[in-house]
């Protein structure tokens, strides 16, 4: 029992070690990206400023590609985190949670330096990482609708009769569709995710 018990300790410091050095790596990768550039952005020069093998920056992230996948991943999953606090803070009333979630995005969208590295792309390369927040399903848009009617079906149960799914779906793809290529100001979005909500509500 002794022996067991020791064995899931040390794999779970194991795992802790791993999970600070990805998060290392990707801070690194994120530092070039809005420095220089996704083109500049290459596993010896990660490796050496976290101070490890590029062995090891290829053992925990694999390919260039799968960096980037991780990289935007790990910002969506950030953005996620806020929106799910931002519905919490208004139970009972879908509308105003959901725009909330929507406003706190943009806003904070507009001040992320990642996000304006890869959309605006300032540097040569960064658009290369754009098709993961903009034409691909992964790791954006559907890591993002999964989460959120995850967060409106738990948040507002007495939606539990109707289906949020095609609500999520749209509000989704406006969002990120305005983080990408606003028309407009924040305001606008937010305004028109309150029509939609409360027509679908009142339907």
């Amino acid at each position: 029992m002794l022996y067991a018990a020791g064995v899931v300790r040390e794999r779970g410091f194991q795992a802790e070690v791993r999970a600070l050095l990805r998060d290392r790596l990707l801070d690194a990768a994120a530092d070039i990206t809005c420095a220089e550039g996704w083109a500049a952005v290459t596993m010896s020069r990660i490796a050496e400023r976290v101070g490890v093998s590029r062995q090891s920056v290829h053992k925990e992230v694999g390919t260039k590609q799968a960096l980037g996948e991780a990289l935007v991943t790990r910002e969506a999953d950030r953005f996620l985190d806020g929106i799910e606090t931002r519905l919490r803070e208004h139970p009972g009333d879908p509308v105003t949670g959901v725009a909330s979630a929507v406003e706190y995005t943009l806003r904070t969208g507009a001040d992320n330096p990642l996000l304006k590295a890869i959309l605006a792309a300032p540097h040569p390369g960064a658009d290369e990482l754009l098709p993961l927040l903009a034409t691909r399903p992964e790791p954006v848009l559907r890591r993002a609708v999964t989460a959120v009617l995850g967060y409106v079906r738990q948040q507002y149960p007495e939606l539990a009769e109707r289906d949020p799914g095609p609500l999520v779906d749209a509000v989704v793809r406006l969002t990120l569709s305005h983080l990408a290529q606003p028309l407009g100001p924040a305001e606008d979005a937010i305004a028109q995710v309150r029509r939609i909500a409360g027509l679908w509500l009142s339907a």
